[in-house]
């Protein structure tokens, strides 16, 4: 049984509704609903609020999740990579090599990272992914720094769920605009998240962009005409209902305009 039938299982199993489980558990009913349907991957701090509210050991759900995410990891870059190598021994142990390394590469990719971009009068603004397993799950920090590493001002941006630095630029006004991704807010499972925060560290407004899979905004540069930015990310097909291995990643790049809304 997969982690998502699990929770499902146990609460049925205790006679409560997804409204009911997330009030219980201090989760949203989207997050339970996409946990239920292993639409995503469940944070530590997610799993914990789950296991007291269906009063199951933390250890189990954890386990459940690493080895649900390797398998599907495995078992989809084998589906893509067995057609073109074959299913002789040398290129299965070859195939094993390749996956390992891609494995690893993911791994890199996961943890906390951090980008900066410097602002018209010198001022540093850095991003990175934090609380990831915490009370406040995944959150995006953003930090304003003097030209000498002064902090002026750090502050945290998020919702209830996911929520992924990629890259801040500087705007014409001081402020910045952080692209990212998101789970907390938007249409989808992952939405590509565009913040737009004032010289104060204040969030102005926000914008999300994709559909109903994992959409995912990296990088964020302007145009060469000074009129709005460019955001590179990735965007996702599936031929099924929802999320599963015949889902297929695309390079995705659009274009906004200074307020946030999309161009063309």
């Amino acid at each position: 049984m997969n982690q998502g039938a699990r929770i499902k299982s146990l609460r049925k199993e205790r006679g409560l509704t997804q409204a009911e489980l997330a009030e219980l558990s201090g989760l949203s009913i989207r997050t339970i609903q996409r946990m239920e349907n292993n639409e995503v991957n469940p944070s530590t701090f997610s799993l914990k609020m789950l296991s007291k509210a269906l009063e199951i050991d933390l250890k189990a759900l954890n386990s459940q999740k690493k080895n649900s995410f390797h398998l599907n990891l495995s078992k989809s870059l084998m589906n893509i990579i067995n057609p073109i190598l074959g299913n002789f021994t040398i290129r299965k142990v070859f195939v094993s090599s390749i996956m390992l390394i891609i494995v690893f590469s993911l791994y890199l990719w996961l943890p906390t990272k951090s980008v900066t971009d410097y602002s018209p009068n010198d001022h540093q603004y850095s991003v990175a992914t934090i609380n990831c397993g915490d009370e406040s799950v995944c959150d995006i920090e953003v930090t304003k720094k003097e030209k000498d590493g002064k902090i002026l001002w750090q502050h945290t941006f998020g919702g209830s769920s996911y929520d992924r630095a990629g890259e801040v630029i500087s705007t014409k006004d001081g402020g910045c605009l952080v692209v990212g991704s998101t789970s907390s807010f938007g249409k989808g499972n992952y939405d590509a998240l565009l913040l737009k925060i004032n010289v104060d560290g204040e969030l102005i407004w926000q914008e999300t962009y994709g559909g109903f899979f994992n959409d995912y905004g990296k990088k964020i540069s302007r145009l060469s005409d000074s009129n709005g930015y460019s955001i590179e990310g990735t965007h996702q097909a599936c031929d099924t209902p929802n999320v599963s291995n015949e889902c297929i990643d695309f390079f995705w790049k659009f274009e906004i305009d200074e307020s946030g809304k999309l161009k063309g």
